[in-house]
C-alpha cells in the first residue's frame, strides 16, 4: 500500500567515508547506527569469517567502519562484545609495540570443538538425549551439508520438532546392516585402452587426455543403478541403502508429486 511504498522510498543508501590511512580505502559510515546495531553487524561479520579465528580491530574497522580499538569511538560496542557469549576475545601483543596488547575478536559457536564432519558426528554421539539442528549450524562452513549426509547415510537419526520448527538429532547407536539379494550393475562410460607402444608420445598424450575426460564424465554425470531383482519387498520407506561406499536414502514419501516437507508427519 501507500505506507509500504513510503517506507521503501525513505530508506537512505549506505554512506561511506574515506580512510585516513595510506591505503586510502573507503570505510563504511556507521555513525547513524546504534550500539546494538553495530554489535549485530560485528557478530554477523565474525560468523562469516569464523574460519579465520580471532580478528584484530583494524580488520573489523576496514570492513564495517566500527572502531573497536582501545579508546576508540566504539568502546561501548567493544564492552558489549566482551560480555557476549557468542564472542571470543583474545589479548594479543601489538606487533608494532610488543609491550602493549590488542584485543582480537572471534566468533564462538555453541559447540566450539565441532570443526569438521568427524568432530560433528562425535558431538552428536555424545548427546544421548539429542541436540537441535539449529545449535550446530554455526559450527563451521558447510556444516548443514555434512548433517544432511550423516542423516542420509544413517549415521545419525533426526526427529522433526514442529513446535519449534527445528529437528532434533540423535546418535544412531549400533548399526544393523543386512545384505540385499541380487547383483547391482552401473552403466559407466568405458575406460580407454592404453596403447601398447608407450614410446609413441602422440598416442600416449591422446590416451591420457581421453582418460581424464572419461574419469570426469564418471564423476560428474548421473548414472542409473540397476539390480537383477525387485528389492521393494526387502526395503522400507526411509531406510538407507549402501552401494559401494555411497549411501542412498529410500524416499519416505507416501503421496506422489508432493515434496517431503508437505508429506504427512509419518512420512517426514
Amino acid at each position: 500500500g501507500d505506507a509500504a511504498a513510503t517506507a521503501i522510498t525513505s530508506v537512505t543508501p549506505p554512506a561511506f567515508r574515506r580512510s585516513s590511512s595510506s591505503s586510502n580505502a573507503v570505510i563504511p559510515d556507521v555513525t547513524h547506527k546504534s550500539d546494538l546495531e553495530k554489535q549485530s553487524d560485528v557478530l554477523i561479520f565474525l560468523r562469516q569469517h569464523r574460519s579465520s579465528g580471532c580478528l584484530p580491530p583494524s580488520v573489523i574497522y576496514k570492513s564495517l567502519g566500527i572502531d573497536l580499538s582501545d579508546g576508540g569511538v566504539d568502546c561501548a560496542v567493544a564492552n558489549m562484545l566482551a560480555n557476549n557469549p557468542k564472542v571470543n576475545v583474545e589479548e594479543v601483543p601489538d606487533p608494532e609495540n610488543p609491550s602493549l596488547s590488542i584485543m582480537h575478536y572471534g566468533y564462538r559457536a555453541k559447540f566450539s570443538t565441532v570443526r569438521d564432519r568427524a568432530t560433528l558426528l562425535a558431538q552428536i554421539n555424545r548427546c544421548k538425549h539429542g541436540v537441535k539442528w539449529s545449535d550446530l549450524t554455526d559450527a563451521y562452513d558447510d556444516v548443514e551439508k555434512d548433517l544432511q549426509k550423516l542423516l542420509t547415510g544413517g549415521e545419525i537419526l533426526g526427529v522433526n520438532n514442529p513446535e519449534e520448527r527445528d529437528k532434533v538429532l540423535f546418535p544412531r547407536g549400533d548399526h544393523f546392516l543386512v545384505e540385499l539379494d541380487g547383483c547391482v550393475t552401473v552403466d559407466l562410460p568405458e575406460m580407454p585402452v592404453e596403447p601398447e607402444d608407450k614410446n609413441d608420445l602422440a598416442r600416449m598424450d591422446a590416451y591420457k587426455q581421453e582418460l581424464l575426460r572419461v574419469k570426469h564424465m564418471r564423476q560428474a554425470a548421473s548414472h542409473l543403478i540397476k539390480t537383477d531383482i525387485d528389492h521393494r519387498t526387502q526395503i522400507r520407506r526411509g531406510e538407507a541403502v549402501r552401494v559401494g561406499n555411497e549411501w542412498f536414502r529410500v524416499s519416505s514419501a507416501v503421496r506422489e508429486g508432493v515434496s517431503l516437507h508437505n508429506q504427512p508427519p509419518r512420512a517426514q
